[in-house]
């Protein structure tokens, strides 16, 4: 089977960012022979997922409807990419989510833009480039997709790093320590 990433659009999402994420992973993820590929189709976000009372939408629910749309697919992962506020069970937000069985993951840039919080962090006030956001994006794509694959979170800073703030992610490099890295080669080589 071909290894090919599927990056599915959930909402409306700027094409632009989906075609320099494709790029960048294919690049971050090239010495394990995978191609990145982006669904033509987008999938419609619905009532049944989003909760009113938190004003987000939930994470699992979505990771369920990514998966449903591609039961006859074959495929090797799919990451969903949204831009709204997502949750998951025992979280006030998420950046990102997956399910290591069924190969498939979700994130969302929401909180990957300073400006989500601009009236509530100081240190994020500052004037925030493109590029920083695109960057954040590759290094939750990969971690999520770095779950999938069966890594746990490392203690290291690469990317497989737990972050719950922008601080965290913008620490962290794109890369797989040396540690992750060797399970991943275990797993995929």
């Amino acid at each position: 089977m071909e290894r090919i990433i599927y990056l599915q659009r959930i909402g409306r999402l700027d094409q632009s960012l989906l075609i320099n994420l494709k790029s960048h992973l294919e690049r971050e993820l090239n010495e394990f022979k995978v191609l990145v590929k982006i669904n033509k189709d987008q999938i419609t976000l619905t009532k049944s997922e989003y909760d009113k009372s938190k004003e987000q939408f939930n994470a699992f629910k979505l990771l369920k409807r990514i998966k449903r749309e591609f039961l006859n697919e074959d495929f090797f992962r799919i990451l969903g990419i949204i831009d709204k506020d997502i949750y998951a069970k025992k979280h006030n937000f998420v950046f990102g989510l997956s399910n290591m069985r069924s190969g498939v993951a979700i994130i969302s840039i929401t909180r990957l833009r300073g400006s989500f919080y601009k009236d509530t962090s100081i240190l994020y006030k500052k004037h925030e480039i493109r590029k920083d956001v695109e960057y954040r994006i590759l290094k939750e794509a990969i971690h999520e997709l770095g779950h999938t694959f069966g890594l746990g979170h490392c203690s290291n800073l690469c990317v497989m790093h737990f972050s719950d703030s922008l601080l965290e992610i913008d620490k962290k490099v794109p890369e797989f320590c040396e540690s992750c890295l060797n399970i991943l080669k275990g797993i995929l080589n």
